[in-house]
This record gives C-alpha cells, structure tokens and sequence, in this order.
C-alpha cells in the first residue's frame, strides 16, 4: 500500500510538473511600452487583451477557455499560436526576431519573402483554403483575412522606434512578451544613443527623402515628411526643410528648387529597369545634364536607396528586416552622410545609385547566418560627445567605383566637400591674384621712384641703381 501511495505520488508530481510547465508555457508577462506605438496590452488572470489604438481593434488572447462575459472584443485568439499566416513582410521579419520562423506556414506571396531561413517548401500561398489552416493572420487591416485576420502597421507614420515596437504585439501571440520586450530594449538603447552621438556636428548637412510617382499618367515629385523618414534623418545629423514639400507635387521646377541644396537624397521610387536604375531616376527627376547642373548633391553623386539587401530574385529585404531593426538602418544612413563616425559598419541596406554599377547584395549564408542571425542581436553602443563630423576630405569610396565614361568631378564625397573645396580654392586664387597685384604694383612704385631720383637735382651726388634697389 505505502508503494502504491508512493507511486501514485510521484505520478502526481510528474503530472503537476508537466501541467506547470503548460501553465508556464501559457502565463502572462506584463511588460510595458516605451514609445506609444498604437497598441497596447491589458492582463488579466484568465486573458489579455491587445488593442489597436490607431484602427481601434480589440483583440483578446486567451490560454485554455475563451472567456465569457468580455465586453468590447472584436476577435478571439487561442494562444499560443503555433501556425502564422503574413499578408504583409514586417510580420515576417517579426517572427524571425522572436526565433518564431517555423510558425509561419502561409503567406500572400511565398516567392517575395527574402528570409534565407524559412523552409519554403512548408510555406503555402494564403488562399482562402490555406486560411483555415492557420492560427492568426498578420494583414495591412483587420479586415482582410476575416475573423484570423489582425492588422500591422504598413505606412511611416510612425517613428522607426514606435514601427518596431509592434513586435511585442505579435510576440504576445507567442505568450513571448518578456524576450520581444529584452530584444526591443536593446535596439531602442542602441538607436538612441547612435542619435546622441550624432547632435554635436557642427555642419550638419542637407538630406531629402523622396518620391517620384506616376499618377493615372501625371507625374507626382513628392519630398517625404513622414515621422519615419524625418526621424532617421535627424539621427543622422541631417537636417532639411520639408515645408518646401509642395502643393502642387507635378510641378518638377519647384520640386528641382526646393531640394537643391541638398547634399545627400535618399529616394524611394519604384525603380523597374534594373541595371539602368541611375539612368531611369535621372530621367524621372528631370536631370538631363547632372554633373553641369551645379546642384551638390548631383555633383557628388549622393543618391541613395534602401534596397542593396535583396532575395536571389531581387525583393528587397528593406519592408522584411530593416522595419524590425530601426539601430542597424540608422546606423547605414550615419555611414553614408558621417563615414567616419564608425568605419567598422557594414551597410546592410543603404545602395548607392549615383553611378552606373547597383551593387545589391543577396541575402545569403555569407552574409546571414540561420544559426546566429543578426536580426535578434544588438551591439551595444557607447555613448560619445566628441563626434562632430566627418572630415569634409573625407571620401567615403567604399562603394563608389570610378566611372571612367562620367566627370568624376566630386565624386565620392559629399557636397560638404565641394562647398568647403570651392572655398578653399576660391580663397587661394584670391590670395594669389593679391600677391601678383602686390608685385606689380610695387615694381611700378619702384620704377617710379628710381626715375624720379634720377631726374632729381637736390643733394648733390644722385643715387645709382645699384642703391635704388634698398627701396624698392
């Protein structure tokens, strides 16, 4: 009998360890939020619930019994979740931060995800059958995919910080709140102390964020203000003036005007003829003549995208992985406008369009590790006020190869240089000509006064030529 309670015991105790691991599996972290997102998280005993703030969407989450009696629930979720659905990259990104890329099972566009780790045989296209088959579905709205379907923020009015801070929303799907909450702390401490870093410059230069877009036919220049946008650029510091966006965005004279006196433009337009990209935005933007136009920013060749990480196809990994990792982009665009700033940076998605080569890079195991990826690793940074600027002689020609067929004329380096060179050159031509005028003016002063002496008749003995020169 005493076996047999012995026994019994330690069934009990192995079942209860089990069911503490389950509960375990299936607790609630309550952790907070650092930059008003658009979301938040409610706990309560038995659920929690995640609300949209910026589409007004409910959603409650739930371990074993949807619970009864909850007002205001738009959708039900069982969590954890153990099959996903991606209607929109960011998702994509968010599970393979969170170490969740087995769990995505279908999504709108299998071939157009650029993660080297997904298994895509596993990955089904997100048809209505398909749709049934998994746990929740991460879309541009919460309409899209039904009662499964549950929006992610897809435009930039957002900071990068608040954009990459949903991924503690879709790690509560997980009941994985405590890693995406570690993770983000870490990216959110790196991105704002590179941005410290980077407020004591003392020429800060000009950047745009731009778009070109063809309207039914009529051509929309457009420079992008968005929070996304303008914070990067800010954390760079780059400043601008976006109250030159204009009114009427089909006039191209205006647009020309407005962001002429940048030194670097950064630009987002649906680019298609690959290969000849630099050739195609010229021609969208209306530059027939770059290097005689006398803009800075065309002088140096300064124009930028932020597509070099590709798939093997060419789908940028931009709307993927650089939403999820805000500190790495910023860091990419603080190595274009600031190279000296951190010399040991690799660019992950910052393309250099000024010349005629587009150095894209695929995302492969050379530069991705599966086993190790950087995504779900941060560096930390260390706090600096000594940063004041790049050296303005500074060429950052890393990716910049010699176009032998261009006037190389300030490539290379930014328009800083070309303004401070212009300068420099300026000033010794005036030194220069200063001296000839100088010279000439004093042998005329010499030989005036050396005939004036010899037609003098005070003093008795002239003066000889030889003792003329003491005065010259």
């Amino acid at each position: 009998m005493m076996r047999f309670s012995a026994l019994a015991l330690s069934t009990a105790v192995a079942l209860v360890g089990n069911l503490g691991i389950a509960l375990g599996d299936c607790s609630f972290d309550e952790i907070s939020l650092q930059t008003a997102p658009g979301f938040t998280i409610t706990i309560d005993k038995e659920y929690k619930i995640l609300e949209d703030t910026i589409a007004k969407v409910k959603y409650g989450l739930y371990c074993d019994s949807q619970p009864k009696g909850v007002d205001g629930v738009d959708k039900w979720f069982k969590v954890p979740v153990s099959s996903v659905g991606v209607r929109v990259p960011i998702a994509s990104g968010f599970l393979e931060a969170l170490g969740h890329r087995d769990a995505l099972t279908a999504a709108d566009s299998p071939g157009n995800l650029t993660n080297i780790c997904l298994d895509a045989s596993k990955i089904k296209s997100l048809d209505s059958d398909e749709q049934a088959n998994v746990d929740v579905v991460f879309s541009s709205d919460a309409a899209s995919g039904g009662d499964k379907s549950v929006r992610l923020p897809t435009d930039d009015s957002l900071s990068p910080l608040q954009k990459a801070e949903w991924i503690k929303f879709v790690a509560a799907f997980f009941n994985d709140e405590k890693s995406s909450d570690s993770l983000f702390s870490s990216i959110s401490d790196a991105y704002n102390c590179h941005w410290s870093n980077l407020q004591n410059v003392a020429q800060q230069p000009h950047a745009y964020w731009i778009q070109y877009a063809d309207n039914n036919g009529k051509p929309s220049y457009n420079i992008i203000d968005s929070s996304y946008q303008k914070s990067l650029l800010a954390g760079a510091g780059a400043t601008n003036d976006t109250s030159k966006a204009l009114d009427d965005s089909s006039d191209l004279t205006k647009f020309q005007n407005a962001i002429k006196d940048a030194d670097f433009v950064i630009d987002q337009t649906n680019l298609t003829e690959y290969g000849k990209r630099a050739t195609e935005w010229y021609s969208k933007f209306g530059y027939s003549d770059p290097q005689n136009s006398g803009v800075s920013f065309l002088l140096s060749r300064n124009i930028w995208r932020t597509d070099k990480y590709t798939s093997k196809s060419g789908v940028s990994n931009f709307p993927e992985f650089g939403y999820v990792r805000p500190d790495l982009v910023l860091q990419d665009i603080i190595s274009v406008i600031e190279p000296t700033y951190d010399a040991s940076h690799t660019r992950r998605w910052m393309l250099w369009l000024g010349g005629t080569n587009e150095d894209t890079v695929a995302i492969d195991a050379d530069n991705y590790d599966c086993s190790s990826p950087w995504i779900s690793s941060v560096t930390k940074c260390t706090a600096r006020s000594d940063f004041t600027g790049s050296d303005p002689d500074t060429s950052d020609s890393s990716e910049k190869p010699d176009d032998s067929d261009k006037d190389n004329s300030g490539s290379g380096s930014s328009g800083r240089t070309g303004k401070i060179v212009g300068g420099v050159v300026g000033a010794f031509v005036f030194v220069v000509l200063g001296i000839v005028g100088l010279h000439y003016f004093n042998r005329h002063r010499r030989n005036a006064r050396i005939q004036a002496l010899r037609q003098s008749d005070f003093g008795g003995e002239g003066i000889n030529l030889h003792d003329a020169r003491r005065f010259s």
